[in-house]
């Protein structure tokens, strides 16, 4: 198993080296009269494309963000899952446990002594964080949350009294606090039963998983693991969709990794987001008509729009690689890919090129002329070598 996890970090690590630059964005809030920093990791190519994006927000910076953003990177650069623009916050003054419900432990019979003070954290992200998200850059209306411990218990308070403020949520060593209520013998699995049943949520994920280490000393993890799943799944239909499991081997806090990814298998399972181009170029129809009909699928059964991949190394499921293969036997279907590839980064000198190209091949030479020499421009004002191919391919236009 070790070497695995090895392994997978290193792609984790390697991920986040091609991640573009973090942003930083000061938040000044009087719902929890603190000022938070957020570290915004955006997509690859953000800043060129038009597309909107959806939000992964995580309540544990130390432990979660960079893993987090480098998975995100890695899966949706595969086409397993959208690219997202992922935020976390820097700690406060204030502890996070000070921001958690102060629940009762029905198997320590006591209170945890955390703060109680959710209901203004919960305005905080109401009201501050996501409106300056939305308002500062590209966002769809899916946005998911992530909590650890104390902050997984905010991420359920939140599920519970605000279920539409996110779309997803993913507890991390959150089987013990399952169990638990806010008052003795009350139990969050029983409230969340009694939200499933009242409320007619259009789309929502619930992740909860915890390590197998931590059952040793808590037993009582696995039946809680257990009573949710076999009060909650009965709830799974094409908008709900519960999960609780326990990853065996993994500890308290080593269970993120595995988490993140089972997580994301969970919301975005590959068997539904996988497709291979050149099975939808080979069906009745255009090219470019079958690969948007596939991502119109998607897109209507998670509520925001879904987007075909533009560049995949090593993959013919990229518009890049599928206009490729047909620029010189349909250049005319090429050129409608290449064209939604500008449609999607009006600026990205690799679609221009690609886009003149192809009207090369279908002898539109004006055309032809007028996108390699946006690629040329675009690549120079971002110093890019490649603008020497690109000033080659217009000069032999011209012989």
């Amino acid at each position: 198993m070790r070497p695995k996890i090895l392994i997978v970090l290193f792609l984790v690590f390697n991920a986040l080296g091609a991640q573009t630059k973090i942003e930083h964005l000061d938040i000044d809030s009087k719902h929890i009269d603190e000022t938070r920093t957020l570290h915004i990791a955006l997509p690859k190519d953000y800043h060129k494309s038009t597309k909107k994006y959806p939000i992964i927000l995580i309540l544990d910076k130390g432990l979660l963000f960079n893993t987090t953003s480098a998975i995100v990177n890695q899966i949706s650069s595969t086409s397993r899952m959208p690219e997202s623009i992922v935020i976390s916050m820097s700690p406060g003054e204030k502890h996070r446990s000070y921001f958690a419900p102060n629940l009762y432990s029905n198997n320590r019979n006591r209170k945890y002594n955390y703060g109680d003070n959710q209901e203004k954290f919960v305005q905080f992200l109401e009201y501050d964080l996501l409106p300056l998200i939305e308002k500062k850059y590209r966002v769809n209306s899916f946005k998911t949350l992530i909590g650890f411990s104390p902050s997984s218990i905010i991420g359920l308070h939140t599920l519970l009294h605000k279920p539409n403020l996110f779309q997803a949520y993913i507890c991390f060593a959150a089987g013990n606090i399952i169990g638990d209520g806010y008052k003795k013998d009350e139990r969050l699995i029983d409230n969340l039963e009694a939200l499933y049943e009242k409320s007619r949520l259009k789309h929502n994920y619930l992740y909860v998983v915890s390590g197998g280490k931590d059952t040793e000393s808590q037993p009582f993890i696995t039946k809680n693991i257990e009573d949710f799943n076999s009060k909650l799944s009965k709830f799974n239909n094409l908008n709900i969709h519960i999960k609780a499991e326990i990853i065996e081997g993994e500890g308290h806090t080593d269970v993120i990794l595995p988490g993140l990814i089972n997580a994301f298998e969970f919301i975005f399972p590959k068997k539904k987001w996988m497709i291979d181009y050149l099975e939808l170029i080979e069906k009745e129809g255009s090219a470019k008509e079958n690969i948007l009909a596939f991502y119109k699928k998607l897109s209507d059964e998670y509520g925001f729009e879904t987007y075909p991949n533009a560049d995949r190394l090593y993959s013919m499921s990229c518009l890049k690689n599928v206009g490729r293969r047909l620029a010189r036997k349909e250049p005319k279907e090429a050129i409608e890919i290449f064209q939604y590839w500008t449609e999607l980064y009006p600026t990205s000198h690799l679609a221009n090129y690609y886009l003149g190209i192809a009207f090369r091949e279908n002898n539109q030479t004006n055309k032809a002329k007028e996108y390699l020499e946006k690629a040329y421009n675009f690549a120079v004002s971002e110093n890019s070598n490649s603008s020497k191919k690109y000033k080659a391919a217009i000069a032999d236009l011209k012989k």
